[in-house]
């Protein structure tokens, strides 16, 4: 991106223009999704995964802590949308659910005295 004088700078979508959760290795979109050994409560990482449906994917893990060792099976579903796609996929049927509901800004404001 360029400004008026032609000087290069980032673009406001760039990672220099990100706030600090966004900068950090492997949380490119602000964080990825942690999961923990149901056991230890130690980190487990993603091995493998493999889509059977469009909408479910099955996880396989393994416990970050050499002690404990466990290994497991997940799965992640898609239940909903909550914007609908600008290129549905014919085969893929889901819900469009409600977004999680939001309280105005003034919502809690005490009411001003009547004048």
């Amino acid at each position: 991106m360029q400004t008026q004088q032609g000087e290069l700078t980032a673009g406001r979508f760039s990672a220099s223009n990100q706030p600090g959760a966004f900068s950090k290795p492997g949380s490119r979109h602000g964080g990825t999704m942690k999961l923990l050994c149901p056991h230890c409560q130690s980190t487990a990482k993603v091995r493998s995964s493999k889509a059977l449906t469009p909408l479910y994917r099955e996880l396989r893990l393994q416990c970050t802590d050499i002690d404990c060792g466990g290994t497991y099976v997940a799965s992640v579903t898609i239940d909903r949308m909550i914007v609908p796609s600008q290129k549905p996929n014919p085969r893929v049927r889901l819900k469009v659910g409600q977004p999680r509901p939001t309280t105005p800004a003034n919502e809690n404001a005490p009411a001003e005295a009547a004048g």
